[in-house]
């Protein structure tokens, strides 16, 4: 007969369940950091979740990790989606995966609003071979959702606008961005909810049919966003403009109407300031069409 032990048989079962990978110091570890009562805390949420907690065993504490826990949370929820669903890719593609990929050594060094993973890695080759070990760095960030409201009766699109410490930190003279609505899908969140949520939260307004336009890496060779981009149909009359935003999260946001020929005319004039403005601006010339037309325009 086994012999039983008295912590392990304490733990939630999601919890006892990784013991197939980790240890008891690292699963004990990991339940005073995670331990909480939301419903998506499974075990598959809780593998995706210790991928990052345990590299914190001796660096940093569990009062630490706990007032970074919901960023955490964010991160491994992003982990999680990552694992779990695949873009469209043409056939006709070399088929490299996970697989072809070796890490011999992974830190955490700096972890807060965002972590830094630092790996050192070999990987396959494109000629069969293997290359040279590789020390690489990235941002752990959140997934994120863009959406451009866009009103077909009256042929224009909200947009907004405000400080990013991005461009700041560069050394940008105009460090405030005209954007789309965008903001990280909370852990337990689907994309369309916080598409929806931001959309209120920094603007003010309800959208009805969303229209996906792509999801992608904005910056694949550093940071680990993933962003989901859309068109939101919305009412935008001439008084749904203002300044919004959660004092919580300090934002102070302008929101402005654009037509969409003075959209294009921006689009061709450089002046939308980032990737997704520029990709959802082309994307609605595509399909304005087609909108206006649903509709009944």
């Amino acid at each position: 007969m086994g012999m039983t032990n008295p912590v392990m048989d304490q733990m939630p079962p999601q919890y006892r369940a990784l013991s197939d990978r980790y240890s008891q110091e690292q699963i004990t570890f990991l339940h005073e950091v995670i331990e909480g009562d939301e419903p998506y805390l499974t075990e598959v949420f809780l593998r995706a979740a210790a991928e990052e907690v345990v590299l914190y065993i001796g660096q940093k504490t569990v009062g630490d990790l706990r007032a970074l826990r919901g960023m955490i949370l964010i991160r491994a929820w992003a982990r999680l989606q990552a694992s779990q669903s695949w873009r469209p890719r043409a056939t006709d593609r070399r088929d490299m995966t996970r697989r072809d990929v070796t890490e011999t050594d992974r830190q955490i060094p700096y972890s807060y609003f965002f972590a830094v993973d630092e790996t050192h890695l070999t990987h396959t080759r494109f000629d069969g071979d293997t290359s040279c070990e590789m020390r690489r760095a990235a941002f752990l960030m959140a997934d994120a959702v863009t959406v451009l409201p866009y009103d077909p009766q009256r042929d224009r699109v909200l947009v907004i606008e405000q400080f990013r410490f991005g461009p700041y930190a560069r050394g940008d003279a105009r460090p405030w961005m005209l954007e789309p609505i965008a903001g990280r899908i909370d852990a337990g969140e689907t994309a369309e909810n916080t598409a929806r949520r931001e959309a209120v939260e920094e603007a003010g307004i309800a959208l009805s049919a969303l229209h996906k336009i792509a999801e992608y890496y904005p910056s694949s060779g550093g940071i680990t966003e993933y962003v989901l981009s859309y068109i939101g149909i919305a009412d935008l009359p001439d008084d749904v403009t203002g300044v919004g935003g959660l004092e919580s999260e300090h934002e102070d946001i302008a929101s402005y109407l654009i037509s969409f020929d003075r959209l294009m005319q921006m689009c061709d004039a450089g002046q939308l300031d980032v990737g997704p403005l520029y990709m959802s601006a082309l994307w609605l010339a595509r399909h304005r069409d087609r909108l206006r037309a649903e509709a009944g325009l």
